[in-house]
């Protein structure tokens, strides 16, 4: 039975075998690398549960085991999986805190309220949160930032966040003075 990825939160994904034991290489999308075995058995996308052991780390990457796994095949046929906890089984959030994984499919508006988009992912690649939204009506991603002063408000349960854009979306003047956006 394959489970519902709408409830389901993605605590990683494998990314390689490590050595010939069927231990494999695992990216954590988890705060801390422990929670990844914290809360239970993970499941694939085909509903295949793994209950995963982290056995080190290696190039900021867990070297995991599981008994369902014994051998480097075994392990070469799971790369690219993404492991999957039920939402219900986190524990609650502290006031001011959110799950990023509840922010997925959030609407994004600007403070004037425009409709920018919807949520589809956050990144980090070190100057600070990222957030991708899809652009209403059209085929194309676009990524803002998503920290002060340009973060002005997370609502949950109206499930929208409203972000203060304009400073971010100046068009560019190259060396030659024309606009790009």
């Amino acid at each position: 039975m394959q489970p519902d990825t709408q409830k389901m939160v993605s605590m990683g994904i494998i990314t390689a075998p490590h050595g010939v034991r069927g231990q494999m290489k695992v990216k954590i999308f988890c705060e801390r690398a422990q929670d990844l075995t914290a809360y239970g058995s993970l499941s694939l996308e085909d509903g295949t549960a793994l209950t995963l052991q982290i056995k080190g780390f290696n190039k900021g990457l867990a070297i995991c085991s599981a008994a369902s796994v014994s051998d480097r095949n075994a392990a070469e046929a799971l790369k690219g999986s993404a492991l999957y906890l039920e939402r219900d089984k986190l524990p609650e959030c502290d006031e001011g805190e959110i799950y990023q994984a509840d922010l997925l499919g959030m609407q994004v508006c600007s403070s004037d309220g425009t409709l920018l988009g919807e949520v589809i992912g956050l990144h980090d690649f070190g100057a600070g949160e990222i957030v991708e939204i899809q652009l209403p009506e059209r085929d194309k991603t676009e990524m803002l930032p998503y920290y002060p002063p340009f973060l002005k408000q997370v609502d949950i349960k109206a499930r929208q966040i409203i972000l203060d854009v304009q400073d971010a979306q100046e068009p560019e003047k190259d060396h030659e003075g024309e606009t790009h956006k």
